[in-house]
């Protein structure tokens, strides 16, 4: 656990960010996160049509659209265990990470440009098994 936030720490700082809290990284970025952090919660918050068109490989679709968004987030997700949030374009996603922080997750990655950038950087996405 120690680990995993040493590790984020230092991809955000090389990043230029300064607040490992909650930031946004670009594409290149959360790529390294991802690869040195395999454990890594990933949380798509599109809907279920923009999901299975394609995703991140191992994110979990909870939309930011739903009802119970916030109610599922709180008991589907370690919210002491660094958290990759997404979306298409990234707006979903900020205000998506901005009510996981009000629920209490200690660290939220949310990526910037979202898919749309994550696609346009030469990186896949996969579909539903």
């Amino acid at each position: 656990m120690k680990t995993q936030s040493v590790i984020v720490s230092l991809i955000i700082a090389t990043s230029g960010i300064l607040s490992a809290e909650r930031v946004e990284l670009p594409v290149e970025a959360a790529v390294k996160v991802l690869k040195e952090l395999p454990k890594l919660q990933v949380l798509d918050v599109r809907t279920e049509e923009e999901f299975q068109a394609g995703h991140l490989k191992g994110a979990k679709l909870i939309p930011w659209t739903d009802q119970d968004f916030a109610k599922r987030a709180g008991s589907e997700l370690e919210k002491d265990k660094p958290l990759l949030v997404y979306c298409r374009s990234g707006k979903r996603s900020a205000a998506a990470a901005k009510a996981l922080e009000k629920l209490g997750f200690a660290e939220i990655i949310t990526l910037e440009g979202g898919t749309l950038a994550w696609v346009k950087e030469g990186h896949e996405l996969v579909e539903p098994e």
